[in-house]
Parts: structure tokens; C-alpha cells; sequence
């Protein structure tokens, strides 16, 4: 199980972020005695059998990791790995860049031959892989990575491939499997991997051509909402949506060898898969187009012999022509049977496609977790189902999957707006306000209701700015705090309105909301700016009017201290511990003119005094 880390550091390594989510929690961290940035791997030691299959498999992965990259640098070098706080853990190589899953997300989709170029040198890195013998058991065994997929294959500066997560690595004998699919993933498994547990390097090959595939639609081939669901899909052999019309035959043939059905047909070796990228790459022949497997949608020509009557008798002859009458009859009769079974057949073959194609829409897909590119093509898909049963009106079966996508639709904003609403986070650039806005658009068009027009509103304010829209979404969503959340924002940062922004927290507090750290950062942001416009009015006016100066002074130090209160309770949040830092130099600056006035005052003071006493002489 992953590691519970409530400390900024773990031994030496000081944690700077999560980077993410594998086998095991990934951290970003500092190595402070060689003052290096390391990636940092670490599981908690539990009895469970999966935490166990999960450390055996993170030690193996390390070892076989540190073999490989004195062979091939590509490989990330493994700095140490060890036992830790009731942990096991790996610190090893930062490879800066991105990883093409984060850059399908950006891009949804790469060039044809840039993604060839990833895949092919992908290959190269697989070829010393699999070539590599190690020692388990007393036993010398190949080696698999197992998880092969954008997530794991990272960019670097240079615009190179390296491949990451070797946690699930396996050493395999011809005729002997060490795990199943369980600890790689699912979509990225081949036929043979779900079925026997056959975890060899064409399970390899077979995800490297699930993630070219990827990288050229932006989507893998194989999708549904369930795993069970997925793993049948793609045991059952059925070949995946076409490949973009701009992607080119010579790959597109590439990618059906390496993802045909049967295994025989597929690439043996990866250098033989990197031989055909290649040849792709330099505008040459590949293996692939001259591969004669058979096509998924091939369907055979049923030929019919034809008949032929030669000369005859008068006798024999009427005696066919009888038979010809009895056969015309039976024609029509069998014409007539058929155009009855086509009344029949067709509204029911129409409705069994309908089903087949919209098999997407019904899967009931949790769009919270989709991402933008499955949902806009969900939406391209009921957009064309709609149009192709428009002749139908009402009688259209579009009407089965409109409202549970429209629901799917308005939950996957809901999601977005909760987060936002139940979050600390300050920064409203970690959520996502596209996905929530593209989401209500289509659930508008659907169907038109105030509370989804509004939660538009609020996302669009979010995402521009613009007051209207936060106006006209505290209108159309009355009973919710969020719009009065966003105005207060709003006037704390653009307009710096501290009464109205108060008056909009009261109001969401109303409503249900209790102000958490967010909210008190952003009113002790608002005091701390009226302190310090304050101040600069004291600086000045402090020679024209000490009594004027007097008062705006002691303004600006209440509204510090009304920054203190708010900001004291929430220290090391956000920006909290710099604004703190912040209105400690502006106090500073606030005593030594207070102390300059008062010494003005007294030579002053004293200047009277002296008057005096030389009027009375």
C-alpha cells in the first residue's frame, strides 16, 4: 500500500511534490546530502498479499533497473533503494520533461511521424530490455518492462523518449509466467495477458502499439466502463475505430500488424518492429504492407453458378417450361416472403444498430474521471446518432440516451464546482473550468434549465473574470453560496471593496458555507492592501498635516491588525507566510514615520515653549 507521508522530508529527501500515482505514491524530492532532485518511490509495509506482490515486484524492478542502465544510459539510473520508516523506497534519476500522457492531454493528438519516431526509439530501448538476462531463482530469465504506456514514457528536454516505471518489470522464462495482469493496466494488456497471464515481450509489443495507436487518435483503442468489460472487449478480438483519414496507410498498416488479432501475425521482436517504424520514417517499404493477414472486415463473395438450357425435344421442352412456371411461382412466393421479413427485419435491424453504435452513450461512463477529449467525442457521437435518426422525430431512439447524458454531462461541472467550493486551494488555475464550461454547453443544448445556466454563468466568470457573470449566476442559483464566494473574490482582488466583499461572505455563510482558509486569506489580502494604501497616504500627507497624517496612520494600523487575525490562524498556507513576512516590513516602515512624527511634534512642541518663555521676558 502506498506510504503516508505527514512530514515535508523522509530521511535525507526533503519532499517537494507529488508527482503522481503508480504502484506506489511518486514524489518529486531533494536529496540534501548531494543537493539533487530525485524522483522517490515508497510503499508501506503491510501483510496484505497485494502490498507484498507490490514490494517484491518495486525491489525487482530497482535491481533489474540498475543492470540496465549500465548497459543503455537511456535507462534511469536507480541512486539507492532501501528500508525506510517502515517503508521500502527508491530514489532514483529525474528526468525532466513531459510524459506523452501529459502532452496528449495538452495536444490531444500527435503528428504521425512524430509519434512513430517516440514509438521507434521506444523499440530501440525494448531490444536491450528484452535481451537482458538476469539471475532469479538461480535461474537466468529474460526481462519485460509490463507496463508499457504514455504515463510511462517520458520526454526529456532533447525531445527523446525515456522509459519510466520499471517497478513491475519481470523476469520470465519460454515456458514459465510470474504474474497476470494485475499490476499493469488493463487497457494496455494484450489478448494473451488477460487470458493465460502471458506476461513476454509480445505483451510489450502489444501496449507499445496500443499507446502509437493512442498517440495518433489521442484515445487508446479499446474503451468501456467497466474493466471486466474492457478485458472482454478486447479478448473478443474485434478490431478498434479506424486511425484518422490523415494518417498515413504505410503506419496505419504498421499499427494493424502490431495489433493483429492473432499473435502469429503481430511483430516477433521489437527490433523488428522498430525496423518497419524506420522504414515508415525514410519513406521506405514495410514488412506490414506486404503482411498478408486477413482483414477484420473482410466478408467472402458468395458466387452463385449460372443455368444454362440447351436445344431440346417439344416434349422435353414443355415439360421444363412447367418446371420453369413452378419455379416462377416459387419466386415469387419467395419474394414476397422476403419483403414481409424486410418489414419486419428492418426497423429491427435499424434499432440493433442503433444499439451497437451507441453502446458508448448507454456504458454510463463517470465523466468526473473522463477526460475533455472522451467527452467532446462522446458528444460528436450523440451529435451524428441524432442527425441520422432525425427523420424520425419522435420516434427517435436518441431519446434512450439524451437525459442520462445530459446527467453524466451536469455532474461531471458539479464535480469541478465542488472541488473548487470544498477546496483550500487558492490558485483557480488547478481546476478545470474548460471541461465544466464544455460540459454545461452540452448539457444546455440538450435540454434548457436556470441551475444549469447558471452553473455556466459561474464557470464562465471564473474562467474571464467578468463580474456579469457572476451576477447573473448568483440570480439564476439562488439558494447557492458559490457566486457570492466568486464576488467576494471579485471585489477583494479587482476592486479592493473589503465592505462588499464581507457582505457577499455573510451571504454565502447563509447559505450553508463555512469560510475556511481560502476565504480568510483573501480578507486578510484585503486588509493588507487598504494598510498599505493607507500608509503611502500617511508618507504622504505627514508634512502637510501631522493631525491628517495622524488619523490615516492609526487606519492603517487597525486594518494591519485586522490582517494579522486573519492571516495568524492560517500561517504556511498558500501565500500566507509571504504576506506575513510582507506586513512585518510595512509595520516597520509605519513606526519609524510614527517615530519621526512624534520627534517633529516635540522639537515643535518645544519650539512653542520657548516662545513663550522669551514673550514673558
Amino acid at each position: 500500500m502506498p506510504a503516508v507521508l505527514p512530514a515535508k522530508q523522509f530521511g535525507r529527501y526533503q519532499i517537494i511534490r507529488k508527482l503522481g500515482r503508480s504502484m506506489t505514491d511518486v514524489y518529486l524530492a531533494l536529496d540534501d546530502t548531494r543537493e539533487r532532485r530525485v524522483v522517490l518511490k515508497i510503499v508501506e509495509h503491510a501483510h496484505d498479499p497485494l502490498t507484498q506482490t507490490i514490494l517484491d515486484a518495486e525491489r525487482r524492478g530497482a535491481a533489474i533497473q540498475r543492470q540496465l542502465h549500465a548497459i543503455d544510459p537511456r535507462v534511469l539510473e536507480v541512486y539507492e533503494c532501501g528500508e525506510q520508516d517502515n517503508c521500502f523506497f527508491v530514489a532514483m534519476e529525474y528526468c525532466e520533461g513531459r510524459s506523452l500522457a501529459d502532452i496528449l492531454q495538452m495536444d490531444r493528438r500527435l503528428d504521425p511521424h512524430r509519434a512513430a519516431r517516440y514509438a521507434m526509439e521506444v523499440c530501440s530501448q525494448l531490444t536491450t530490455l528484452h535481451s537482458f538476462q538476469t539471475d532469479i531463482d538461480g535461474r537466468e530469465r529474460a526481462v519485460v518492462h509490463g507496463d508499457i504506456k504514455p504515463a510511462n514514457i517520458q520526454i526529456d528536454p532533447q525531445d527523446r523518449p525515456r522509459l519510466l516505471d520499471f517497478g513491475i518489470a519481470k523476469a520470465i522464462t519460454n515456458t514459465h509466467n510470474l504474474t497476470g495482469h494485475n499490476l499493469g493496466s488493463p487497457a494496455y494488456c494484450s489478448p494473451e495477458r488477460l487470458k493465460n497471464a502471458q506476461v513476454d515481450p509480445s505483451a510489450d509489443l502489444w501496449a507499445l502499439g496500443v499507446t502509437l495507436y493512442e498517440l495518433i487518435t489521442g484515445l487508446p483503442p479499446y474503451q468501456a466502463q467497466t474493466t471486466r468489460r474492457l478485458e472482454n472487449i478486447i479478448q473478443s478480438r474485434r478490431p478498434p475505430r479506424a486511425l484518422p483519414p490523415d494518417c498515413p496507410p504505410r503506419l496505419k498498416a504498421i499499427i494493424a500488424k502490431a495489433l493483429a488479432a492473432d499473435l502469429p501475425q503481430r511483430y516477433a521482436t521489437a527490433a523488428e518492429f522498430e525496423s518497419d517504424l524506420r522504414a515508415f520514417l525514410e519513406n521506405r517499404r514495410t514488412s506490414a504492407e506486404g503482411a498478408h493477414a486477413p482483414s477484420w472486415d473482410s466478408n467472402a463473395t458468395i458466387e452463385r453458378p449460372s443455368l444454362k438450357i440447351v436445344g431440346m425435344r417439344t416434349g422435353q421442352r414443355l415439360r421444363v417450361a412447367g418446371m420453369l412456371r413452378q419455379l416462377n411461382h416459387m419466386v415469387w412466393a419467395l419474394v414476397a416472403g422476403l419483403v414481409a421479413g424486410l418489414l419486419i427485419l428492418m426497423p429491427a435491424g435499424f434499432m440493433l444498430r442503433f444499439w451497437m453504435n451507441s453502446a458508448p452513450l448507454r456504458a454510463a461512463q463517470d465523466y468526473t474521471q473522463a477526460s475533455l477529449e472522451t467527452i467532446s467525442s462522446d458528444w460528436q457521437l450523440y451529435k451524428e446518432l441524432d442527425q441520422q435518426n432525425a427523420f424520425l422525430h419522435g420516434l427517435s431512439p436518441i431519446d434512450h440516451v439524451r437525459q442520462p447524458l445530459r446527467a453524466r454531462l451536469v455532474a461531471a461541472a458539479s464535480d469541478v464546482i465542488e472541488a473548487y467550493r470544498n477546496s483550500s486551494e487558492a490558485a483557480l488555475d488547478k481546476f478545470d473550468w474548460e471541461k465544466a464550461r464544455t460540459c454545461l454547453r452540452h448539457a444546455l443544448e440538450l435540454r434548457r434549465t436556470s441551475d444549469v445556466a447558471g452553473k455556466l454563468a459561474l464557470c464562465d466568470g471564473y474562467a474571464s473574470g467578468s463580474r456579469s457573470d457572476f451576477e447573473k449566476a448568483a440570480r439564476l442559483l439562488p439558494h447557492a453560496p458559490d457566486p457570492h464566494l466568486a464576488l467576494a473574490r471579485l471585489d477583494i482582488y479587482s476592486e479592493h471593496n473589503v465592505g462588499q466583499a464581507m457582505a457577499e461572505f455573510e451571504q454565502a455563510e447563509r447559505l450553508g458555507y463555512h469560510l475556511g482558509p481560502r476565504e480568510n486569506e483573501e480578507l486578510g489580502d484585503a486588509y493588507l492592501w487598504r494598510a498599505e494604501q493607507e500608509l503611502r497616504e500617511f508618507i504622504k500627507q505627514n508634512k502637510a498635516s501631522a493631525r491628517a497624517g495622524r488619523r490615516v496612520l492609526l487606519a492603517a494600523q487597525r486594518d494591519f491588525g485586522r490582517a494579522h487575525e486573519h492571516y495568524e490562524p492560517i500561517s504556511g498556507f498558500s501565500k500566507v507566510s509571504d504576506s506575513l513576512d510582507r506586513m512585518d516590513r510595512d509595520e516597520a516602515v509605519a513606526e519609524q514615520w510614527e517615530a519621526r512624527q512624534k520627534r517633529a511634534e516635540q522639537e515643535k512642541s518645544h519650539a512653542v515653549h520657548r516662545r513663550k518663555l522669551y514673550s514673558r521676558r
